[in-house]
């Protein structure tokens, strides 16, 4: 019998709590990067992009030790092997231990050198410097505790991580604005703050998982090599895969940065801002799937997994679509009135990242179903084919046509639409057991026909409303939003939906008038 509980509730509960503790974060990145574009020369801010852009890499060599050992440990818990699990963290205990250690040498020497392999200001270098080295030492620290951080995950905790997220997060809202307005306003103290709640977050969190868990504890005899052989070579090919993946986001600063301007970074990373948001929203409301998607796969529930991975892709398409379409249509005014005119042009740009994430909302735990699976071989082997293509491109429309932050953006549009839909998208519908004719009936047409008279009257608002204001952005894109889920209530939603929506107004904790609402929608 599992030990993990699929239960709609739990996962509701989860998903809403990571959404409301990214919403927090989400707020003040918001402010933070118009308040540092409005201070700061691009030259300064650009170090924020290039700097998280190299350690983007590091915490994917880590991935190695560390991606397979949730899985491995949820797996364990859903068979009811409570003794698995602890083999599991004593063998990787000491390895991790080792790998944190000599990642803090390197990694040390690495920004200590900074200036060898990124072009910085010299200016800058020193707070370069600095920047690199805490993150650095926060990802050393994390290596070896990340044994000991799997409770919130196969308990499904997660709103009790939220919650230390969100305390961290207030932590670090605090100490950056103690920081800008007390000392002086630097992008350096982006990172001070930001690796201050990062170590506040382990010193909380772990503990607590290991009450949720006590099963995740070190015992030196019980270390197995052979486990640790199968963990690693799981975590391989998660890194090989995660590593294809990152690679193509952190070298759009990067090669703008080699092959462009300092302007043409800061352009892209501020017309990635929303899309990132959305990804950054929806990707925690996906984390309480996994444990239950593992419980699917080893009980071999197929027509759960067949009904999760298309539900849970469809509501994600409709969140996306609902906030991209009216951003899309009126990036540029969006931009203009966020960042008082200075850089009109990043609005294009916008426009083409929100179309990949469009995309990826089609297949929101595609990669969730095959680490559930544990087929991250075939995902790999196909991410791979896709970022190597995409990086491809970008060297192409950068270095060669001088497109600066358009360049990266088609690279990424052309990949999406061309590589994924070709081989990713097959492959993950083949292990969630989706046929392509239910996948597109129960996701592509639920989410695209009842968007057609929302972007029809965005676009005719475009042209006979003048955008010159928040209130009028707002009102214009609310209007959209409305439209859009009146027309999801008529053609978009699914039988099961109206069920979960049917039981719902039954609640008797739902106020009155919302039951009722909840009722008609129902009907």
């Amino acid at each position: 019998m599992t030990g993990i509980e699929i239960s709609k509730k739990i996962i509701i509960i989860n998903s809403i709590s990571s959404a409301l503790a990214l919403l927090i974060n989400m707020s003040v990145l918001i402010w933070l990067q118009q308040y540092l574009l409005n201070h700061i020369s691009a030259s300064e801010y650009s170090l924020i992009p290039i700097v998280l852009s190299a350690m983007a890499f590091a915490p994917l060599l880590t991935t190695v030790l560390t991606g397979g050992l949730s899985r491995f440990v949820t797996a364990a818990y859903a068979k009811g092997d409570l003794e698995q699990v602890s083999t599991i963290c004593s063998t990787m205990f000491p390895i991790l231990l080792l790998a944190g250690v000599f990642f803090l040498s390197v990694g040390g020497w690495v920004a200590w050198h900074i200036d060898s392999f990124l072009k910085i200001s010299p200016e800058y270098l020193t707070d370069a410097k600095i920047m690199l080295a805490l993150m650095v030492f926060s990802t050393a620290i994390r290596l070896p505790l990340s044994t000991f951080l799997s409770g919130f995950m196969v308990r499904q905790k997660l709103v009790w991580q939220d919650l230390i997220d969100i305390t961290c997060n207030v932590f670090r809202i605090i100490l950056l604005f103690i920081l800008l307005f007390g000392l002086s306003t630097k992008a350096l103290w982006v990172t001070v703050a930001l690796v201050c709640s990062e170590l506040l977050n382990l010193t909380i969190s772990t503990p607590i998982s290991l009450k949720l868990l006590p099963a995740q504890k070190v015992s030196w005899k019980k270390f197995k090599k052979t486990l640790a052989k199968e963990i690693t070579s799981f975590g391989s090919w998660w890194f090989i895969g995660s590593l294809a993946d990152v690679i193509k986001k952190a070298m759009d600063p990067l090669i703008l940065n080699r092959f462009s301007t300092a302007v043409e970074v800061t352009v892209f990373y501020v017309a990635d801002l929303v899309p990132r948001t959305m990804i950054q929203i929806l990707t925690p409301i996906s984390k309480p799937f996994f444990p239950v998607l593992a419980g699917m796969v080893a009980t071999e529930d197929y027509t759960r997994l067949r009904n999760t991975y298309t539900r849970t892709s469809r509501y994600h398409t409709w969140v996306v679509l609902m906030l991209a379409i009216p951003a899309m249509i009126f990036s540029t005014e969006l931009m203009h009135l966020y960042l008082d005119g200075r850089y009109d042009y990043a609005g294009g740009v916008m426009s083409i990242l929100l179309g990949v994430t469009i995309m990826n909302a089609l297949n929101a735990l595609g990669s969730a179903v095959a680490l559930a699976s544990g087929d991250m071989r075939g995902l790999s082997l196909r991410v791979i084919i896709i970022q190597a293509t995409n990086l491809l491109l970008t060297f192409l429309f950068v270095a060669y046509f001088e497109q600066g932050a358009y360049g990266s953006a088609y690279a990424s549009i052309l990949a999406v639409v061309i590589l994924d839909i070709a081989l990713k998208w097959p492959f993950c519908r083949r292990l969630a057991h989706t046929p392509f004719l239910y996948w597109f009936k129960e996701t592509v047409l639920p989410t695209f026909v009842p968007a057609i008279p929302s972007f029809i009257f965005c676009l005719i608002a475009k042209l006979f409303i003048d955008i010159n204001s928040w209130l009028m952005l707002l009102t214009v894109s609310a209007i959209s939003a409305v439209i859009y889920i009146c027309f999801i209530v008529q053609y978009g939603l699914r039988e099961q939906d109206k069920v979960d929506l049917s039981r719902l107004s039954d609640v008797a904790r739902v106020p009155l008038p919302l039951r009722k609402l909840l009722k008609h929608l129902a009907s």
